[in-house]
């Protein structure tokens, strides 16, 4: 048996008879799998870019293309922190300025200490150290002002202070020490207690009005503020000495009825501006009142 194959004829006969196919044929064929093939992958890079411009605005985000343009920087946030550390710096240098003025005038007015606009109380410089203080003696509230009491060391030597600020003012006392602190700053309350209420920063007990005894006319007379108070004596021809009324436009001293009650003080007149210093006290006539406010500027401490 002849087993020899003949693959050839074998093969060609497998596939049968047809006839010939163009190579165009199978090249046209080719062109169009490829463009079959380019369709898919543009169509799969289109969904990734809607999907991610989706992803990117999030549910009901308008397309890129129609979205406003910022053409503002946003407004800066509430807690901002460069914000907040331009306002602790202004703060900061408000609070430099303050206590600068106080120790020019502790030094300009020869004192240890001062108390700036905002109550704070600063040392001159080379003065000290503060051995007591009493914050608000007065018991001012931050409109009205700001008091203090205190102990404290000048030229190696102790000093009694009490000081006070208004929008408007300041007054410093300061004597060597003397007697008992506790003593010395009571009185020194009680006669500003009696100023304050004179000048309308605090009303007296029991007067609700809380203004001055005395106020300038528009001819420039002193009269009485309010009903009330009655000018029983007023006198301009007294010297009281020390340092009273240099400089000013007018001063002098006055007895009064304020509700009731027999009142001594002396005043000064600057320019517009009536300034009143009550005496605190009671004396049996207007010449006993001047003997005192004379002994009490000498010393100078004035009617303190």
């Amino acid at each position: 048996m002849d087993t020899e194959i003949d693959w050839q004829r074998e093969l060609d006969s497998s596939f049968g008879s047809g006839a010939d196919v163009p190579a165009g044929h199978y090249v046209a064929a080719g062109h169009r799998a490829v463009r079959r093939r380019r369709a898919v992958s543009v169509a799969i890079v289109v969904a990734m870019t809607v999907g991610a411009g989706a992803a990117w605005g999030g549910p009901g985000t308008t397309p890129r293309g129609d979205a406003p343009v910022a053409t503002q920087p946003a407004s800066p946030h509430p807690d901002d922190p460069t914000e907040k550390s331009e306002d602790a710096a202004q703060r900061k240098r408000s609070l430099t300025r303050m206590r600068d003025m106080a120790r020019n005038q502790a030094v300009q007015f020869d004192n240890p200490v001062a108390l700036t606009q905002d109550g704070e109380l600063v040392l001159a410089p080379g003065e000290g150290p503060v051995l007591e203080e009493v914050p608000n003696p007065m018991g001012y509230t931050a409109a009205q002002g700001h008091s203090v009491g205190v102990r404290v060391m000048k030229d190696g030597k102790e000093q009694y202070g009490f000081l006070t600020v208004y929008p408007n003012s300041s007054s410093a006392t300061m004597v060597w020490k003397t007697g008992d602190f506790a003593g010395w700053l009571a009185q020194a309350v009680r006669s500003q207690s009696t100023l304050d209420v004179a000048n309308g920063v605090t009303p007296a007990s029991g007067d609700i009005s809380g203004m001055p005894w005395l106020a300038l006319s528009p001819g420039g007379e002193i009269e009485a503020a309010r009903p009330g108070v009655v000018i029983v004596e007023l006198r301009t021809d007294v010297d009281l000495g020390g340092n009273f009324g240099q400089g000013a436009t007018r001063a002098g001293v006055v007895r009064l009825l304020v509700d009731g009650r027999s009142e001594f003080a002396a005043f000064t007149v600057w320019d517009d501006e009536l300034n009143i210093e009550p005496a605190g006290g009671t004396f049996e006539s207007m010449s006993a009142f001047i003997t005192w406010a004379t002994a009490q500027y000498a010393t100078g401490d004035g009617m303190r």
